[in-house]
């Protein structure tokens, strides 16, 4: 019977020596996805710190900093010295891994190892010349072609790019559809609130033309009272309300009654009881009349 050696262990980390970087990565990304799918959005996102004005702002910024230390902690543990001493200045685990991949991924594509974009480039340009030339020579294939092993090791990294992409654009979509949801409910409120102040609109205007009505009517009480304030000045003027109870004229009164005050009327005149004298008298006035005085 064959006997199988046993593999790594489950909680630790895959080391890496500086080789073999596409592998390692692969392998790291699956056992940070085991421990949590947290750690490798961050590791993959990133995150920025809010500013520290209300408690959920903090507690948010709190569980962040925590994940990113995590990540940051398997990440260094999974590196050998040299590899961790060229990321020691990183502070988080987005711009750690970041900076392996500029460091280790770039040298394997150099050394010759067939990159995804560069293999699809090539099987494109060797099908357009096996449609445009169906009569190659066999030499010509030979050195354009790959084994099987850099084939299967193109296509799983095409597939985790792909994987990548789809998880940023479903995320992408699902941040729309939410943006969507609350730019339908604010335009909602703003319908509502619109035909709030259609409403309000109609009331004031009828209000308005009650106002506008009541306006006119002051205005003409108005133009009457001071049409008879005109007149009770112009009779007050020409002392047509006023009427002397003496000598009965309009103008003047008793108290200012020029035939009264004359002396001569006053000396040739004196008061005697009424049906004393054979004269006209008022019979409603006063008990006496004047009568000229005998000398």
């Amino acid at each position: 019977m064959a006997r199988f050696e046993e593999g790594r262990s489950i909680s630790c980390s895959p080391l890496f020596e500086g080789e073999a970087y596409s592998q390692w990565s692969n392998v790291m990304k699956y056992f940070i996805q085991a421990q949590d799918f947290e750690l490798w959005d961050i590791i993959e996102e990133g995150y920025i710190e809010a500013p520290k004005k209300k408690k959920k702002q903090r507690s948010e910024n709190d569980t962040k900093a925590k994940l990113n230390s995590r990540a940051m902690h398997i990440l260094l543990c999974g590196l050998n010295e040299e590899v961790s001493k060229k990321v020691s200045t990183c502070k988080r685990a987005k711009e750690t891994w970041e900076k392996l991949e500029r460091l280790y991924g770039k040298e394997e594509k150099k050394d010759g190892a067939p990159s995804c974009a560069n293999l699809l480039s090539s099987l494109k340009v060797d099908g357009v010349l096996a449609l445009n030339e169906p009569e190659v020579s066999s030499n010509s294939c030979d050195s354009n072609s790959y084994s099987f092993d850099e084939l299967q090791d193109a296509f799983d990294e095409l597939y985790l790019e792909f994987e990548a992409m789809n998880s940023k654009f479903k995320k992408m979509i699902s941040k729309l559809e939410i943006e969507n949801d609350f730019l339908l409910k604010t335009k909602l409120d703003f319908e509502n609130q619109n035909e709030i102040l259609k409403n309000d609109l109609e009331i004031s205007k009828s209000s308005n033309d009650v106002l506008e009505k009541e306006n006119l009517d002051l205005k003409v009480k108005l133009g009457s009272l001071t049409k008879e304030k005109e007149i009770i000045s112009y009779n007050s003027s020409c002392h047509i309300m006023t009427k002397c109870s003496h000598c009965h004229y309009h103008g003047h009164s008793i108290h200012t009654c020029p035939i009264k005050k004359r002396k001569s009327y006053r000396i040739r005149q004196v008061w005697v009881p009424k049906g004393t004298r054979d004269i006209e008298i008022n019979v409603n006035g006063s008990k006496a009349i004047w009568i000229p005085k005998s000398k």
